[in-house]
């Protein structure tokens, strides 16, 4: 075997690790299971203060 041949099934498993997570983000968005924006900004604005938020929770 080659480096190319190496490189080309590295290439050919990340992508379709790639579509595999893809997938499952869009089920999980299609069951509700997301965050808002305005819940995820306000945690991450919250983080390394002395009250930070704690993380937020799928429906927020």
């Amino acid at each position: 075997m080659n480096m190319a041949t190496d490189t080309n099934r590295f290439d050919r498993d990340r992508e379709a690790e790639k579509d595999a997570a893809t997938r499952q983000a869009l089920a999980e968005i299609a069951a509700g299971r997301v965050v808002s924006a305005e819940a995820a900004i306000a945690w991450i604005d919250s983080l390394g203060t002395d009250h930070p938020l704690p993380m937020p929770e799928p429906g927020q």
